[in-house]
């Protein structure tokens, strides 16, 4: 039996068994049970059949059919088809099985930009810059990110077999590679600061082992002299519930109430306490969040914000509240359906409105364009709450409110499109391959502390955003002087964005050297605006830390 034959059998035999457990008055009385709407789609699907200009793709129907309905009961009730659900497993298991490298497709060649430390590809030797022109013998020119992992990832222990133009030799190499265990991390980056007290740990999600993960972060800077600590969850979309409860348990005492669920249902109704002995619950604490941060993020920032356990500083956080249990199709593929909502220990509601649709769902903000409390979006402001402790004003009506404010500074677009177009990872990678034993090679502290980018290293930056398209004029050329695929920039803006182009070249040429992520972040973390309010404040979080 084809496709679309078999979905045909399959409506009408569901319609046939909804039939009869239904009484048929009932079902002709209500113009939108369900009954109805069955009929109507097997309808439409014979309309379909019958009259469409093209033999029409019934699976992509149905699919359509049903991300529709559970998209109409809230922003985050979805259907998940089985290939993303692998990859969303790999995500929260926090690893997958393949060669472990860094990779961007330029001028349609697979192009390494670094080998990810200690996986296959970093024991075997590939470098920064080397271009896989063969996977298995099969070209790999004009190749798609989605064929990339399609070719390269594969069972644990598996062989692939890759050919490499490398520069500065004549021939290409072949590498047979065993595929391994590629890590997913959480932790991108766990830096002491300068001043020698204060650690920064970047959480960018909530997977199987992120609770492990900030666990060996916070020894590490303990070990280092940590007085203080900066958590950031900018940007992080969340995850796994388990995960944020067990970092919040790190910083408060047993037996405080870390967050609760309410559903329709009593049996989705759960609250969550901390349990185990808090080694830091006396550590000063910043928290960082911005509309990026979301779900077990506003869960963390909810609970120490409410114990007074940490200042939050930043922007209002996304507001994704809902909780999704996963059902299985039977196919691989999953029905993620709302259950519940998050509220924080004071009964603050995580999950933002989404009643006036999806746009204002992901755009309307309590804020008004300097940052500040704009109470004019909504009649009586946002409702208040009252802290656990200090019993400090926090704010609900969805999201979590910051203690203190700080807006993101406008990119220009020549740093946009420098970024876009991957200028500074191509000065970096060209840097790596013409330079491959500096004075620094293993000693960070002496690259930190030394390394310049002078002007003939700039004047070599220049040359790189040619080649990828990033020109400088001293004015801007008229419309029909540009050439379709350039960018065109000032030398005056140029000027204007040269101190941030020269701490981006540094980190770029760091990071292909340096590959802890104790040593590279380093050099972004202490150029940033947020890290260095966050250490003005500290004397706040000492406050509510009672030191």
């Amino acid at each position: 039996m084809s496709d679309k034959n078999f979905y045909m059998v399959a409506v009408f035999l569901l319609i046939a068994a909804i039939s009869l457990s239904y009484k048929y008055e009932e079902a002709e009385a209500s113009s939108g049970s369900a009954i109805n709407y069955f009929h109507k789609m097997n309808y439409i699907l014979r309309i379909v059949d019958n009259v469409y200009l093209e033999e029409p793709d019934i699976d992509e129907m149905m699919k359509g059919a049903i991300e529709g309905m559970l998209k109409a009961l809230d922003p985050h009730s979805a259907y998940i088809p089985a290939e993303t659900q692998r990859t969303v497993e790999e995500d929260f298991k926090g690893g997958f099985g393949g060669i472990g490298i860094e990779f961007e497709i330029r001028n349609k060649y697979l192009t390494v930009v670094s080998p990810i430390p200690d996986t296959p590809s970093d024991r075997i030797g590939l470098m920064p810059g080397d271009r896989i022109i063969r996977i298995d013998g099969i070209t790999a020119f004009d190749i798609t990110t989605q064929e990339v992992f399609d070719r390269l990832k594969g069972p644990i222990g598996s062989k692939v077999t890759v050919t490499v133009l490398r520069q500065g030799t004549d021939e290409p190499m072949e590498f047979e590679i065993i595929r391994g265990k590629i890590p997913i991390y959480s932790v991108s980056a766990e830096v002491l600061l300068d001043d020698g007290i204060t650690g920064y740990i970047s959480v960018n999600r909530f997977a199987a082992r992120t609770s492990e993960e900030v666990d060996n972060a916070l020894k590490s800077l303990d070990q280092k002299g940590m007085e203080r600590l900066i958590l950031d969850f900018r940007g992080n979309p969340g995850g796994l519930m388990d995960q944020a409860v067990e970092i919040v348990e790190k910083f408060i005492e047993p037996g405080k109430l870390i967050v609760y669920t309410k559903g329709r249902f009593s049996d989705f109704n759960e609250e969550y306490y901390s349990k185990k002995p808090a080694k830091y619950s006396k550590l000063p604490i910043v928290v960082l969040i911005d509309a990026g941060s979301a779900s077990a993020s506003e869960i963390v920032s909810g609970a120490l914000q409410d114990h007074d356990r940490a200042l939050i500083l930043g922007t209002r956080s996304f507001g994704k509240g809902l909780v999704q249990r996963p059902f299985d199709l039977g196919d691989g593929s999953v029905a993620r359906i709302t259950i519940s909502r998050y509220y924080t220990p004071t009964g603050r509601l995580i999950q933002r409105p989404y009643d006036d649709g999806m746009e204002s769902y992901y755009l309307d903000r309590f804020f008004d364009a300097d940052g500040n409390l704009d109470e004019n979006d909504d009649e009586e402001g946002p409702e208040e709450f009252f802290t656990l402790r200090k019993n400090r004003t926090v704010f609900g009506g969805g999201g979590i409110f910051p203690d203190s404010v700080i807006t993101y500074d406008p990119t220009s677009r020549l740093m946009t499109d420098l970024l876009r177009q991957r200028v500074f990872q191509d000065f970096a990678i060209e840097y790596f391959n013409n330079n491959q034993n500096p004075v620094w090679k293993d000693d960070f502290d002496k690259f930190y502390n030394e390394f310049k980018v002078d002007e003939n290293m700039l004047e070599g930056f220049k040359e790189a955003m040619v080649r990828n398209k990033v020109n400088l004029k001293e004015v801007l050329p008229l419309r029909e002087e540009m050439t379709r695929g350039e960018f065109y920039h000032t030398k005056e803006q140029f000027k204007q964005d040269k101190d941030r182009i020269i701490n981006d070249i540094k980190y770029s040429i760091a990071r292909q050297f340096f590959k802890e992520r104790s040593e590279y972040p380093k050099i972004r973390v202490m150029k940033d605006k947020f890290v260095i309010k966050a250490i003005e404040l500290m004397y706040k979080a000492k406050e509510l830390a009672d030191i």
